[in-house]
């Protein structure tokens, strides 16, 4: 990435918006700020930032339903800032999209790590080293165009659900556990993220790609351990 890292910061609590502007301009960002979720999806559909600081808490629109709007214009990184702590705000926020989720309150050092992270993973996505193109048994992934085909046809997949799929399928075989899937495609932990974040995107990706979900062809449970994509 060239230049600046554009953030905008989507959060209507002003003193929170101003250490937040502080925090990042301080790193050499450039910070712009909506106070509500129309004016975020104004600023997104102007002139798209490098990446969306999204309060899920906003004044006039659900903040899950900007998360999705956001997703519909393109692969524009999200990390969701929230108080909800329950486990299934977490989850409800990964699947609408979100690359991260960051609980209030977090320190500014934690906040920039995650950026950085985020951002990180969105330059370079999968590895480049390994085959632009994967193939097993009627399943086509192309990680260059980030197309999935389930005997010949086309299955659309989130930016997430994308990865795990590509990720278990460059590594056919191998046993990863939830702690490991969160570490390689995620680039989190038990300590950020839980465990059941994995669970999910792996029920999504079989409700898509499979036949049968309950007896799925490509991506088996191992149990007590994880996950392993098909041998």
């Amino acid at each position: 990435m060239s230049g600046p890292i554009r953030v905008l910061v989507a959060e209507d609590d002003v003193d929170l918006q101003g250490f937040l502007r502080e925090t990042l301009e301080a790193e050499g960002m450039q910070v712009q700020t909506a106070a509500d979720g129309a004016g975020t999806l104004l600023a997104v559909g102007a002139d798209p930032p490098d990446i969306v600081l999204l309060d899920l808490d906003l004044p006039d629109l659900d903040g899950l339903d900007v998360l999705s709007a956001v997703r519909r214009r393109g692969e524009l990184p999200v990390i969701v800032l929230t108080g909800r702590r329950l486990e299934q705000d977490r989850v409800a926020g990964l699947e609408r999209g979100a690359d991260d989720y960051v609980l209030k309150p977090f320190s500014s050092r934690e906040l920039i790590a995650r950026i950085r992270t985020v951002l990180r993973r969105a330059d370079h996505g999968v590895d480049a080293t390994e085959a632009d193109v994967l193939t097993h048994e009627g399943l086509v992934i192309d990680r260059t165009a980030r197309e999935v085909l389930v005997e010949g046809r086309k299955v659309e997949l989130t930016k997430r659900e994308f990865d795990l799929l590509a990720f278990l399928a460059a590594h056919p075989r191998r046993v990863f556990s939830r702690q490991e899937l969160l570490s390689e495609v995620w680039g989190s932990s038990e300590d950020w993220q839980v465990p059941a974040t994995v669970t999910e995107h792996v029920r999504r990706v079989r409700l898509k790609l499979e036949t049968d979900p309950t007896n799925p062809k490509w991506i088996h449970n191992v149990r007590g351990v994880g996950y392993r994509f098909a041998s």
